[in-house]
């Protein structure tokens, strides 16, 4: 089922980024669904997700598109673009392991950075594409 997919895909990206390294030395660790009120800086959140089948007679596949954002209140963009940086290299071309499905790709559509003044703070903002098939 497509929807399975997104929750296992995210489940696995999240798990992935609270594993490396190179990004935990910039967020400590600090990766979250939706963060706690308290949450120190920077801190990165997954967002917004969408989740499409790729199409009549696909059998279950989709492909989804999966926000991450980055928040940092550095004084200017340098902190948001290296954690974004780490982000990318972490999951470009990523080879996860998901339940009951394969992933066949992972690649960043888009990302950008703006000043959020309801945070106070920069959030960079990345897009990725991701195609999933069920297993047989």
């Amino acid at each position: 089922m497509t929807l399975a997919a997104s929750w296992e895909l995210q489940k696995t990206i999240h798990a992935s980024l609270v594993a490396d390294a190179a990004l935990s030395s910039l967020v400590g660790g600090r990766v979250f669904d939706r963060p706690p009120q308290d949450a120190a800086f920077p801190f990165v959140t997954l967002g917004d997700t969408e989740v499409e089948p790729d199409g009549a007679g696909s059998n279950g596949a989709a492909i989804h598109r999966l926000a991450l954002s980055v928040w940092s209140r550095a004084r200017g963009r340098r902190e948001a673009k290296e954690i974004m940086s780490a982000l990318d290299v972490a999951l470009q071309d990523a080879s996860l392991a998901l339940t009951g499905h394969v992933l066949v790709n992972l690649q960043l559509e888009r990302a950008s950075v703006s000043y959020a003044p309801e945070a106070e703070a920069l959030r960079g903002r990345l897009v990725f594409r991701a195609y999933t098939e069920p297993t047989v």
